[in-house]
């Protein structure tokens, strides 16, 4: 019994003196990693951390809020190391699409989930333009356009004409929005009617007349198809 007694003594007094070594570590370094383009500094001044602070008062998942407040970053990931190291991990948003000014400038990049980016002088995307989107003053709030947020959603998973070139949509003042394709070869778009909601539906029916109806007859030149009222395609040509 007084053997159990000794050892249990010994555990503590080893048990507290590693806890008095941890409580006792400073952060010495922080790294940024996964972030290509996201400025570190700047994912380093939101995270707010330093190197006057114990490891210990770290928070992960405070600082991993903090991190994703960076337009670039989608998640974030901290952890903290008994060397004084703490590693902030980051997965940048992809851009899908390039929202442009009213005098057709480049302004962000969009991604899946309606959030905008900065632009970057070594990003480059081949993703289409996007006209009239009201892009939001703070950075970490999605696109307010119900109907563009879907669509941006779609985008990743679905190509909306495999056998065209698509190249841009417009949002109009109450979210309706166009699409503009081209047959490869051809000289004008055409502006496709898409309205402000069900573009899956309104996609498999575009695919299905485009690749019936557009593609077999050369003879005829479309511009416009319409695809707002219900199941009917309204379509005119020049």
């Amino acid at each position: 019994m007084a053997g159990l007694t000794a050892v249990a003594a010994i555990v503590g007094v080893l048990s507290f003196a590693g806890w008095t070594w941890v409580d006792g570590i400073v952060v010495r370094e922080i790294m940024v990693e996964g972030a290509r383009y996201a400025d570190e500094e700047t994912i380093l001044a939101l995270t707010a951390v330093d190197t006057s602070m114990r490891v210990l008062d770290v928070d992960p998942l405070m600082i991993a809020d903090r991190a994703t407040r960076h337009p670039w970053v989608q998640t974030s990931m901290v952890k903290r190391f008994p060397s004084g190291v703490v590693r902030v991990a980051v997965r940048e948003r992809l851009p899908v699409a390039l929202a442009l000014t009213p005098d057709g400038q480049p302004a962000a990049w969009l991604d899946a989930e309606g959030h905008t980016m900065p632009l970057s002088e070594d990003a480059a995307w081949d993703v289409p333009l996007i006209w009239g989107a009201s892009l939001p003053e703070n950075r970490t709030q999605p696109l307010r356009e119900a109907s563009l947020r879907e669509l941006l959603a779609m985008l990743p998973e679905s190509d909306p004409l495999p056998d065209a070139l698509v190249s841009s949509f417009e949002v109009d003042r109450v979210g309706s929005i166009t699409m503009y394709a081209a047959i490869p070869g051809g000289n004008d778009a055409i502006a496709v009617r898409l309205g402000s909601r069900g573009y899956a539906e309104k996609f498999r029916r575009l695919n299905a007349f485009w690749t019936q109806a557009v593609l077999t007859r050369p003879d005829k030149t479309f511009t416009t198809i319409d695809l707002r009222f219900g199941g009917r395609i309204v379509t005119k040509e020049s």
